[in-house]
């Protein structure tokens, strides 16, 4: 197929920008919408296999059935003849393969923002009953401004489809598919997230989790080895990434996230993972395994308060555990008389150890006062390590505290809400640090002229706003000047060339040149060629003709114009010298100190003098005149 031909009329194509194993990727420009696009035509050999054919069909009815941040959009399916293509937008960056290549190993801020936009554009397509079953970095676009968009669903298939478990049907790259892909098992949204955790490990550590000299031994280990962990390679990866991982790459698809969504929220709050809430019945402890509370510390005794133990409430008990329960309640009732006689006893001995000399003089032997460090309440606590009951039901960490009395002092609950700070002049990236995972950033585009692609321009909230952690934090990204593409004008007729550029909304300067292959009024070319900001003016040159305008020589050595002329096509017939004093009879104004000898002073075609910048037919005659260099006596 030659480049530049026009699908359909409509599709103008240019250089190629991908090629896979059964299609090629085109830019092209669309000329009734005037867009740029890319064009993925399916190859020739394959056009008249029905296989292929119905499998490039149903990938351009997947994706275009599709809408998401994340996943290429699809603008039109169709065919010319045998030609047969799939119209897409085209995105302006390389694949996430080229990236791993150039730049790997990414940072783990930077692998988890691209790998998080993969996760949530597979939960996507997993909602509405698509597995994509060929997720690898080559199939994951990159833009300039770091956003992902996940191509090829030309072997995805629907979850209730016919066919999904065939062997060897859809199996994807070897070096990221999962082992029940390996097995030609059924496959589910597992498998994707499968080979998401394989592009994530190869963007931390540039090395793949598995590899082999074939295809089959490769695939083997996918079902049977365990994964090394990545920071084996990579010591700057952090636990909690590794865990991340490592639980994507389980062998068993259930213990694998439950949906790109989760795996999403794990990449994003990976720094504080949120709390992991149980159910009642995990919180409750068996009957038969009383435990005491503790904080963690062995040497200390927590202190408790002086008060009747409450058991936890965990059910009916087997009646062979009642008559424990009893000694349990009478064992608690003489602790806590216990502890009351026993701080009677040291408040008594306080008040002897104060007064005492005071009631018995200051006569006689005098005892030395023996020094008393610890609390009433820490004697009464020791005292509670001594005498309180063997067993003990406590309220456990996770369970909540009676509410008919008083709650235990606890740390202070951690905040839930904070000012949005300044994001205006920042980077998406930087962005993304300053929010620290507390809010969703809602990144919106739009053109702007004053400000460097890829900053803030706005934001809302403002900053200093209060607002509830997990909320949504709407940023405006600059995509530079608004771009127009100028598209090719030559042999257009001038009004409308003019036209088609006033439609772009650009300033119009027109000006005329000769040209030997294009006719006079006819676009020749614009100036700048192929793309221009909103506003700018760009210069459209018109033909005029197969002529020779005449340059200003004035000044030149007589010997350059006169080559400066025939290369031009015209003909010098004559070379005239004249002096000074000859010039300034016919020109009183000319003044000789202003030109060297042998300068050109004029130019004449016969009899008639012709001015610089004057058209001619090309071959014509002129003269010149030139400044006699006067010899000295």
């Amino acid at each position: 197929m030659q480049q530049e031909s026009i699908l359909n009329g409509r599709y103008r194509l240019g250089q190629t920008v991908g090629e896979g194993g059964m299609a090629v990727v085109y830019l092209a420009r669309d000329l009734l919408l005037n867009r740029e696009v890319a064009v993925k035509v399916l190859r020739d050999q394959y056009a008249s296999d029905a296989t292929f054919l119905e499998r490039f069909r149903r990938e351009g009815q997947i994706a275009a059935g599709m809408t998401h941040p994340n996943i290429v959009s699809v603008y039109d399916v169709g065919n010319d003849g045998d030609l047969h293509y799939i119209v897409m937008e085209h995105i302006r960056g390389p694949n996430l393969k080229e990236l791993i290549y150039q730049q790997g190993p990414f940072s783990v801020d930077g692998a988890v923002f691209i790998i998080g936009q993969v996760a949530s554009a597979l939960d996507y397509a997993h909602q509405r009953g698509l597995v994509h079953r060929d997720i690898k970095p080559q199939n994951i676009l990159v833009d300039r401004d770091g956003n992902a968009k996940v191509v090829d669903f030309g072997i995805a298939k629907g979850m209730r489809d016919p066919g999904l478990t065939e062997t060897g049907a859809g199996m994807g790259t070897v070096h990221y598919v999962s082992p029940e892909q390996a097995r030609g098992l059924e496959i589910g949204p597992a498998s994707d997230l499968y080979s998401t955790g394989v592009v994530l490990y190869e963007m931390l550590t540039k090395t793949l989790p598995f590899e082999g000299d074939s295809a089959v031994a490769i695939a083997m280990k996918h079902v049977s080895d365990e994964p090394e962990p990545p920071s084996k390679h990579n010591a700057t990866i952090p636990p909690q990434i590794d865990g991340i991982i490592l639980r994507t790459l389980s062998k068993d698809p259930a213990e694998r996230f439950p949906s790109g969504a989760a795996l999403e929220t794990a990449l994003r709050f990976w720094r504080n993972p949120p709390p992991v809430r149980q159910s009642p019945t995990a919180r409750t402890r068996p009957a038969n395994r009383p435990v005491r509370a503790t904080t963690g510390r062995t040497d200390t005794p927590r202190p408790r308060p002086a008060r009747k133990p409450r058991r936890a409430n965990t059910g009916q008990r087997p009646p062979a555990r009642r008559q424990p329960q009893t000694s349990n309640e009478l064992g608690c009732a003489t602790w806590f008389v216990g502890v009351l006689l026993l701080t009677v006893i040291v408040g008594v001995v306080l008040a002897l150890l104060q007064w005492g000399p005071g009631l018995f003089g200051s006569g006689g032997a005098r005892a030395e006062p023996t020094r008393i460090e610890a609390s009433a309440t820490e004697v009464a606590a020791q005292a509670t390590a001594t005498t309180e009951p063997d067993v003990v039901v406590e309220p456990t960490a996770t369970e909540a505290l009676p509410t008919e009395e008083p709650a235990e002092a606890t740390a202070t609950a951690p905040p839930t809400s904070a000012e949005v700070p300044e994001l205006r002049n920042l980077r998406v990236s930087e962005a993304r640090s300053a929010v620290a995972g507390r809010w969703t950033l809602d990144q919106q585009e739009e053109f702007d002229a004053e400000t460097e692609p890829g900053v803030i321009i706005r934001q809302e909230p403002a900053p200093g706003v209060e607002l509830d952690f997990e909320e949504v934090v709407t940023i405006w990204v600059s995509k530079g000047p608004a771009i127009v593409q100028i598209p090719d004008l030559a042999g257009m007729s001038e009004d409308d060339a003019v036209e088609t550029l006033e439609q772009l909304e650009v300033e119009v300067v027109v000006e005329e040149e000769p040209s030997q292959t294009i006719d006079a009024g006819l676009a020749i070319r614009t100036d700048p060629e192929t793309e221009a900001e909103v506003g700018d003016t760009v210069t459209l040159y018109v033909s005029l003709g197969d002529v020779v305008v005449i340059p200003d020589l004035f000044g030149v050595n007589v010997f350059e114009a006169r080559d400066t002329l025939v290369e031009d096509g015209l003909v010098v017939r004559n070379v005239i010298p004249r002096t000074c004093e000859l010039l300034q009879r016919l020109n009183p104004t000319f003044e000789c100190e202003d030109v060297e000898p042998n300068a050109v002073v004029s130019i004449s075609s016969g009899s008639e003098s012709l001015d610089w910048g004057t058209v001619v037919d090309r071959g014509a005659e002129v003269d010149l005149v030139y400044l006699q260099e006067v010899s000295t006596p």
